[in-house]
């Protein structure tokens, strides 16, 4: 049905502007609803047809540049509730993105009730820190040809977190939502509405002084045609190139704390082998007091283990072997006096230059979970090297994840189960960062002793997941599936307690190994 041309009172009819049209009947242009033309009972009953693309409030003048470059991911925000005009400005931006073939087929669902958000945050703890959530959806089915339908949506929130940003607010762009339908059903979107994301949204606790370090645009561009080394996102060690490696780690390491958050279990299982097998150097020494040895920590990564090795043995100097300086520098750091540091690669130019560790200098070495991460022809030349480096009568600790344990079998479950994949979520123990695969310590046992090792002793621990551990990997799993994996849990816990349990199907196998 049509309504009758405009007469010639009105202003459209008399050329007037947009905004004059506006201005004529904006109690109607506020609602949403476009002024019914006489005697057309209908029109006018529904939503406008179009926006008129102009922000819905004021917008503080920042500068495009100064947006895209200050603009951070917030994982904290304070109790301050986000006014609907503001979450509105934000969302309004949110529909000028780009979408594919323009259908625009997003919906948003803005969430700021308390007793909601509590329900979205059992789904998936990172729901549970923003006083907004707003669940982004997009067609189902309309423009799944190279998940067109994703990159649409993935527009909007874009716009969304730099709208945020200039208005003052803070954003989090969450992809780890838990169960997707559950979310879909929570907030009411019809089944042909597929949950995306949710992007938080409230006020920044603190904003973050800087930002990540991004990789160079040389790095990344390429004219014409790829001509560079991708990273890979395999986490098998044998897809990696050892140069890409140590950029991959020290990109990590160095642009952010996400991955330098020590685990309880975790912790206890490396403090228990070093109590076990270092008995002297825990008390900290006075000023005159020499160090009863020198500790070599190799490839520490992020230094959680070396800050809490140092701390349970401060009556030795630590130094550390890393990839880069950079990475290096960063664990050295963590320990007092700091650390002295040394490089390392399977590349004979760094692992025998001037950079090395010096040999037969140290007293101790630590290799904690490193092992894993290399690929099985670089495992025997990096024991051996940790030899020379050791005086003679030094010892070697080294900490392994058994293919024997748990792990193998929770990690092929983890990959089946269609959850986060690729090399940052491989079920690995801090701090490493990078490939991982489980090793089986009787074929690490060997190349340590063809490296000229003995074995001293050993010790096997965490035969099942620790409770801790459960309640993490299980955060975002339904109550039901919580509560399968706390009786599971349960029942392994019972069993690891039986004699030679934890000596041969522990997770955690640590050896003590002396240099013959």
């Amino acid at each position: 049905m049509t309504s009758e041309p405009p007469t010639s009172s009105t202003p459209q009819a008399q050329g007037g502007s947009p905004a004059e049209v506006e201005g004529a009947r904006p109690e109607a242009m506020d609602r949403g609803i476009p002024e019914a033309a006489e005697g057309s009972p209908t029109l006018g009953r529904g939503p406008k047809d179009f926006d008129v693309g102009e922000p819905v409030g004021p917008t503080p003048e920042r500068d495009f540049w100064e947006a895209i470059y200050t603009r951070r991911s917030i994982r904290k925000f304070d109790e301050r509730p986000v006014p609907r005009e503001l979450a509105d400005q934000v969302m309004h931006a949110g529909i000028w993105a780009p979408s594919s073939c323009n259908y625009q087929m997003w919906d948003l669902v803005a969430v700021d009730d308390p007793e909601v958000n509590a329900k979205l945050a059992a789904l998936s703890s990172q729901m549970g820190n923003a006083p907004t959530n707003i669940v982004v959806s997009y067609g189902r089915e309309f423009s799944e040809e190279s998940w067109a339908n994703i990159q649409s949506a993935s527009a909007m929130i874009q716009n969304m977190s730099l709208a945020a940003q200039v208005l003052g607010l803070g954003t989090f762009w969450i992809t780890q939502t838990g169960d997707k339908e559950a979310v879909r059903e929570l907030v009411g979107l019809p089944y042909d509405r597929l949950v995306v994301a949710v992007l938080a949204l409230g006020y920044p606790k603190f904003q973050p002084k800087s930002g990540p370090k991004r990789r160079p645009l040389d790095v990344v561009r390429h004219w014409n045609h790829y001509g560079g080394r991708p990273i890979p996102s395999s986490p098998d060690p044998a897809a990696w190139h050892p140069d890409d490696l140590a950029v991959y780690q020290r990109a990590r390491v160095l642009n952010g704390l996400r991955h330098n958050k020590p685990r309880p279990w975790e912790v206890r299982a490396t403090e228990a082998a070093i109590e076990r097998f270092v008995e002297r150097g825990a008390d900290k020494l006075e000023e005159d007091q020499p160090p009863l040895g020198r500790w070599l920590d190799v490839l520490p990564c992020t230094g959680i283990v070396t800050e809490r090795t140092w701390r349970q043995r401060r009556g030795f100097h630590f130094d550390v072997v890393e990839r880069t300086k950079e990475v290096g520098e960063f664990v050295a750091n963590r320990v007092r006096p700091v650390a002295g540091i040394h490089l390392w690669s399977p590349d004979d130019a760094v692992r025998l230059g001037p950079q090395a560790p010096p040999e037969a200098t140290y007293a101790v070495a630590t290799c904690l979970f490193r092992l894993e991460d290399l690929a099985p022809d670089q495992r025997g030349p990096l024991l051996a090297d940790i030899a020379r480096w050791l005086e003679p009568g030094g010892e070697l600790i080294l900490g392994l994840v058994s293919t024997r344990s748990f792990h193998s079998l929770t990690e092929r479950l983890r990959s089946k189960r269609g959850g986060p994949r690729g090399v940052e979520y491989v079920l690995s123990p801090d701090p490493n960062i990078g490939p991982f695969e489980a090793v089986d310590p009787r074929a690490i046992e060997r190349l340590a002793h063809d490296a000229g090792f003995e074995t001293v002793d050993r010790l096997g621990l965490q035969a099942a997941p620790q409770p801790e551990e459960l309640a993490f990997r299980t955060r975002n799993f339904s109550e039901r599936g919580k509560r399968l994996a706390g009786l599971v849990g349960s029942a392994l816990g019972k069993l690891e307690q039986l004699p030679g349990v934890q000596s041969r199907f522990g997770r955690f196998q640590f050896l003590r190994l002396r240099r013959r």
